[in-house]
């Protein structure tokens, strides 16, 4: 199978999932994604993590708070092209990886997948990549200065799997270290230099 055709047929079939979203969740994310779970995967099938890397957040606009609950029940139940052709168990790996990908996800993880998607959906440990993208959901700097830190602080619920500890440990320790110690002002920096 030709991953690079194939990834543009998923691509295009769940962008319009992603069309509405806020400037964070639009399909770009699940593009970033999808490059990064497939650069750390060592051992998964590539058309699952292509799968399970455009639906991850397929109902994000839907329902936020809810929206991996939504792409699990959505797998496991949905008349969908690209799931029909998995088997029981790839489907399940899929699923739970739609399951289980949010930052605030404790669990064990069901399979590799879902430890590789989640990762990948931590994104890279880049401070200026996490505050743009924050700010593109929501646009309030001291809101966006105090979630940071909440989710990403050296004291922070987002739960980085294993994997991604494994790979970028070095870089996580220093964008923890830059997190505690970010400021209103470097936010409007990052912002204000973006590129556009």
């Amino acid at each position: 199978m030709d991953m690079k055709n194939f990834r543009k047929k998923v691509r295009d079939y769940y962008k319009p999932y992603y069309e509405n979203g806020d400037e964070a969740h639009l399909i770009e994310h699940a593009d970033s994604v999808c490059d990064l779970a497939l650069s750390i995967n060592k051992e998964c099938d590539e058309k699952l993590i292509i799968l399970a890397s455009y639906m991850h957040d397929m109902f994000n606009t839907i329902n936020r708070a809810k929206h991996n609950e939504l792409a699990y029940e959505y797998a496991l139940k949905a008349d969908d092209k690209f799931l029909k052709e998995l088997t029981k168990k790839e489907l399940q790996k899929v699923a739970h990886a739609l399951l289980e990908h949010r930052a605030s996800f404790k669990g064990d993880f069901y399979s590799p997948l879902s430890e590789i998607i989640s990762s990948a959906d931590r994104e890279l440990p880049n401070l200026e990549l996490i505050v743009i993208r924050c700010i593109k959901f929501n646009n309030n700097i001291e809101s966006v200065h105090k979630h940071i830190k909440e989710k990403y602080g050296t004291n922070g619920y987002a739960n980085y799997p294993k994997l991604y500890r494994k790979i970028f440990d070095k870089e996580l320790n220093i964008f923890k270290k830059e997190i505690d110690n970010l400021s209103i002002e470097k936010i409007l920096e990052f912002w204000e230099n973006r590129k556009l």
